[in-house]
């Protein structure tokens, strides 16, 4: 069972007989979809890395609306932050589609990090990516147009989920119009709009979830500036 574990990004590069011993303290949770994880505010014991499925990472205003600060997916984690600083959790985490979780309880996971550095040194770096990403994703919903937010975040959705295929690039599971538009900060109907302004211009093509952006370089230098 611990060669599941060589599949995650976090361990890579670390020897079987000490996954073995990792695995030990991993236990798999299972949850339906719309399941809330992780509460703003509640304490969290856990580390989590996704086996399968999709999660998403939100705060909910005043209104009532949930304001998504991330997607998840299979081979992302979540809780650490609230280990390492010893304090709550600063948002809620729940599932968009049933999911499988690999959970290490916080002493282990403090354990594991302090004797095993690579693990360290990894878990910091995919931090600080997140981190650039937030910084990203402020920068863009500065931006007065809506479309040029919408193709922003196609464009980071595109190089944190797909892969290129000639000049292309593929996103075989899109996130949901709404997840999207949350991530923009405008409306699901705004984003809709936008999707069948990018068709009509060749930028992209769409069947259910599968988006083709056709030719990515362009649409890069488009939505970039």
């Amino acid at each position: 069972m611990h060669h599941i574990l060589e599949e995650i990004p976090l361990f890579d590069g670390i020897k079987p007989n000490v996954l073995k011993t990792i695995f030990k303290y991993i236990s798999i949770e299972k949850y339906k979809r719309n399941q809330v994880i992780i509460c703003e505010g509640c304490t969290n014991e856990h580390f989590y890395i996704i086996k399968k499925g999709e999660v998403k990472v939100y705060r909910t205003n005043k209104f009532g609306q949930d304001i998504i600060l991330a997607l998840l997916q299979e081979g992302d984690f979540f809780g650490e932050l609230s280990i390492l600083d010893e304090d709550t959790a600063s948002a809620n985490v729940s599932t968009m589609q049933p999911t499988e979780l690999l959970c290490i309880h916080d002493r282990q996971f403090i354990k594991m990090m302090e004797t095993i550095p690579s693990i360290a040194n990894h878990l910091f770096y995919y931090m600080t990516q997140r981190i650039r990403y937030c910084d990203e994703s402020i920068e863009n919903l500065n931006r007065p147009n809506s479309y040029d937010r919408v193709g922003s975040v196609l464009i980071s959705l595109a190089e944190k989920t797909g892969y290129r295929k000639n000049c292309s690039v593929i996103i075989n599971k899109i996130p949901f119009q709404h997840n999207i538009a949350s991530l923009a900060g405008t409306s699901r109907e705004t984003v809709s709009r936008a999707f069948t302004q990018f068709e009509e211009s060749a930028y992209i093509t769409k069947t259910g979830r599968h988006l083709v952006i056709n030719d990515y370089p362009r649409f890069y230098e488009e939505f970039t500036q």
